[in-house]
This record gives structure tokens, sequence and C-alpha cells, in this order.
């Protein structure tokens, strides 16, 4: 047996493990999803390295699988915000309460205004009672001004929760675009050729 040939056959050797080693990867791969690609990263890096040991050249194939997983925690990272924000946003249902609350206020300013409004009128019918009104008017007055302050602080409080929801809404949208470019980059690294000189 000559030294040639002996190479050649630790060659064919070192080529049959390279295939074996990337069908194991593409296994990884074929049905993997978004939610989950990031989940299999040490396994394929551990996997890569016994390929890269065996003196081929993997590179495009690493820089593949390297853009692939760097794809898939950024998706991670961003799907981790929106559902830290989603949470935080359910558990502080303080925006519904305080809508509940500024119904509440403004069902109470329509009464008071109405009482005002009924009070004035009585006023020019009854010139005797002009003090009681008087003083039921001013006390409408100061409630209904109290009532528009705490309107606007609700109001603002509200706005504040609106402007919260549309940034959920924005990170959403992100989340949802950087799920579909990890699909479509799984979808051609599972459909991936390699290909050994």
């Amino acid at each position: 047996m000559s030294i040639f040939y002996g190479k050649k056959v630790i060659s064919e050797l070192k080529r049959e493990f390279i295939m074996k080693a990337w069908a194991s990867i593409r296994t990884k791969l074929i049905g993997l999803t978004p939610n989950c690609a990031s989940s299999i990263q040490d396994d394929v890096k551990v996997i890569l390295n016994d390929m890269s040991g065996m003196g081929e050249d993997i590179f495009p194939l690493q820089n593949l699988l390297g853009s692939f997983f760097r794809l898939a925690t950024s998706y991670d990272q961003a799907q981790s915000t929106l559902i830290d924000q989603t949470t935080t946003i359910k558990e502080s249902e303080s925006y519904l309460k305080d809508k509940e609350y500024l119904e509440l206020v403004l069902r109470e300013i329509v009464k008071k205004s109405e009482e005002v409004s009924a009070a004035c009128k009585s006023l020019k019918k009854a010139r005797k009672k002009v003090n009681k009104l008087k003083a039921r008017r001013d006390i409408a007055k100061q409630e209904a001004a109290e009532m528009e302050s705490k309107v606007s602080t609700i109001e603002e409080e509200f706005s504040k929760c609106y402007d919260v929801s549309l940034a959920m809404e924005n990170a959403s949208k992100v989340v949802e675009k950087k799920k579909q470019v990890l699909e479509v980059f799984l979808q051609d690294l599972v459909n991936y050729k390699l290909y050994l000189d």
C-alpha cells in the first residue's frame, strides 16, 4: 500500500465525515421554527468545530450559519422585548381603569352641568331663592372645575398609555418582519447544498 493511496483514503474519510456532519446539521435545521432557531446554536458550533478540524475549507458554511444565528438571536431579543412590554401593559391595567374613571368623571360633569343649568333657570323664576341658588351654583362650578382638572390629568395618563400601545404595535411589526426574514433565511439554509472540492 503506497503513501498516496493512504492519503487518498484519509481524504475520502474526511470528506465522508464532513458530509455526515453537514447532514446532521441539516437534520437539526429541517422543521426548525424561528421561535426555537437559537436553541440548536451550541450543538451546531460543536459540529462545525469538528468539521473545521478536518482541514477542509468550510468557511462559507460557517459564515452562513453564523449569520443565521446572529439573526435568530436578534429575533429572540426583539420578541423577548415585545413580550416584556406586553406583560407590563397587561399587568398595569391602569390605562383601562383610567378610561373607566374618565367616563365616570365625564358623566359627573354632565350631571353637574345640568344641575348648574337648572339652578340658573330657577334663579330667574324665583328671586327669593337667589342667595341659596348662587351658593349651589358656586359649589357646582367649583366641583366642575375640580372635575375638569381630574379629567385633564386622566386624559394625560390615557394619552401616555395610548403612546405605549402604539409603540407596542410598532415593535410587534418589527418582530414580525424579523420572523419573516428568519423563516426565509432558515428555508434557504435548509436548501443549501454543500459542495467540497
